[in-house]
């Protein structure tokens, strides 16, 4: 008699039921952001919270900090232990978490949030055509066309003679967040996705709290119950979870699957933003998703490669 190889297929497949779970999860979270978070940041006669940007920056860069190290504390995992790796991850977290955040939340104040989420897309083919730049892998004519899409969309979107500065905001936040990405590729192997995720957190607080803790604590008593559960959702859904649920995937999944996942973000936020908030989608939205859809899709598809110089 054979053994029945069943169990091994059922295992399989329920991890991989449980890596698409946990992507999902993660644009869910991160699509919901942009309309939850324009909601608590606009003006109350609009109909929001008028919650500052950097007072909610520094509450998920300084709650996520917390819950981040106690879930390393709580399941015993290597941390940092070196003053090198520490001040190393301190410049990544300028990139990912300090920078990248509050960036996005200012410009998501003046923004729509569809906008906001379409732009976010664009992270994969910054974060390609930084991995040419610092020669880690080789530059292709697909990337070079994918990349001119990309940003002939984020043009169309920002605008040329009517700036749309909220829009420039959150296009600089994904290319910072892009450069964290790549710089910190080696941080994480080292030292492990989740004491990464931790460290970073723990220096964008501190580096943040300069500037954000006087904004939070002469706003917070101001707050409302509605803008306590805002705040509550946004720290625990796009931050925590989204953050644990991504750093988990990564190690069951390969990044053209975690690519493919971005694509839902801003279809769940114009469904959300129409939802909630009434918004329609724009013409000039529609041309702009087009082209950087498009040049998305013709990167994230394409052959990788590392550069021969690269090669021992």
């Amino acid at each position: 008699m054979t053994t029945s190889p069943a169990p091994a297929r059922t295992s399989a497949k329920t991890s991989a039921w449980k890596t698409h779970a946990a992507l999902l999860v993660v644009q869910l979270a991160f699509a919901s952001q942009t309309v939850e978070g324009k909601i608590a940041m606009s003006a109350r006669a609009a109909g929001g919270e008028g919650i500052d940007p950097w007072a909610l920056a520094m509450v998920r860069m300084g709650g996520a900090a917390i819950a981040f190290f106690g879930i390393t504390q709580a399941l015993a995992l290597r941390s940092a232990t070196t003053w090198r790796d520490r001040l190393e991850l301190a410049g990544l977290s300028l990139l990912g978490i300090t920078v990248n955040q509050t960036l996005f939340l200012v410009g998501l104040r003046t923004t729509r949030p569809v906008s906001a989420a379409l732009l976010s897309v664009t992270i994969p083919i910054f974060t390609a055509a930084i991995s040419v730049a610092f020669r880690m892998e080789r530059p292709s004519w697909r990337l070079g066309a994918g990349l001119a899409l990309a940003l002939s969309g984020v043009v169309w979107l920002t605008g040329v003679r009517d700036l749309d500065r909220g829009a420039l905001l959150v296009s600089i936040n994904s290319l910072s967040y892009s450069l964290y990405i790549v710089l910190s590729r080696r941080s994480i192997q080292r030292l492990g996705a989740m004491t990464v995720v931790t460290w970073v957190f723990v220096w964008g607080a501190l580096l943040f709290a300069p500037f954000g803790m006087p904004t939070l604590l002469r706003e917070a008593p101001t707050w409302s119950p509605r803008a306590w559960w805002l705040v509550a959702y946004i720290l625990a859904m796009p931050t925590i979870v989204a953050y644990s649920c991504n750093a988990w995937a990564l190690g069951r999944s390969s990044p053209t699957l975690v690519t493919v996942y971005i694509y839902l973000q801003p279809i769940i936020s114009a469904l959300l933003a129409w939802l909630q908030l009434g918004q329609h989608i724009s013409s000039q939205l529609a041309v702009a998703a087009s082209l950087i859809l498009t040049g998305v899709g013709i990167v994230s598809t394409r052959r990788a490669s590392a550069p021969a110089a690269a090669k021992s």
